[in-house]
């Protein structure tokens, strides 16, 4: 089970991708959204984010976020010069700022739906990172897919006692369903010896591969590319 749910139009992935490379590919696209504002350099980035998701196993959701990215590109560029004053200005705000977070959305949801709590911890203990920060994430990250699950029981008790939608009504129960959930999900984890000194396994192997290798140097060379440009004045 990944940090989310699956869900439809999920296929295999033509090319397995290790976590770290992934990791590199979405800091990259983060810094070149920082250094850039051309549109040429945000649709080169949103089609290799979608390419990149769809070799990953999720076609439809690559598709998907490319065509929101368009869709939001046509309203910038055909629909905002037809409105004139506030609401133009505030339409146009609002499609570039969810234009400028499309790609890294788009591989941050790929990530998290297709990387196995296990394969992090694994990840984590390759990269050496402490188990005082391994333990509470990984524990944070099994509790997210049961967030829906109490969302959808807490929607329909309120629904059978005939009480309005709030805040309130929704918020306290989640934070109470929270606590005792993540007391039992912290006893599972001690149980399966998270917290034993020696090292993991893992049934999947965590390596990076050759096509590991080509995506962080695709990354690197994308954040070096656009610095060198931004410094030389070309974007």
């Amino acid at each position: 089970m990944g940090f989310g749910r699956d869900g439809e139009g999920c296929s295999g992935p033509m090319v397995g991708f290790d976590l770290r490379s992934k990791a590199a590919f979405l800091v990259a696209a983060n810094a070149v959204l920082l250094l850039s504002t051309s549109i040429v350099l945000e649709l080169f980035l949103i089609a290799a984010s979608c390419a990149l998701v769809g070799m990953g196993g999720r076609p439809r959701q690559a598709r998907g976020f490319l065509l929101v990215f368009l869709l939001l590109l046509a309203v910038e560029l055909a629909l905002v010069p037809l409105i004139e004053g506030f609401w133009g200005g505030l339409i146009m705000f609002a499609a570039v700022l969810v234009r400028k977070i499309l790609p890294v959305l788009a591989v941050g949801l790929w990530i998290a739906s297709t990387t196995e709590v296990s394969e992090f911890l694994a990840v984590a203990e390759a990269v050496r990172l402490p188990r005082s920060a391994t333990i509470p994430l990984s524990v944070a990250f099994r509790y997210f897919p049961t967030l829906k699950d109490e969302w959808t029981a807490i929607r329909d008790a309120m629904r059978m006692r005939g009480v309005g939608m709030s805040v309130e009504h929704v918020l306290v129960p989640i934070m109470m369903s929270a606590v005792g959930v993540s007391d039992e999900l912290s006893a599972a984890a001690l149980c399966r010896g998270i917290d034993c000194p020696n090292g993991r396994t893992c049934l999947r192997e965590v390596r990076l591969a050759c096509a590991d290798v080509a995506l962080m140097a695709f990354s690197a060379a994308m954040v070096v590319a656009v610095f060198s440009f931004k410094a030389g004045g070309i974007l």
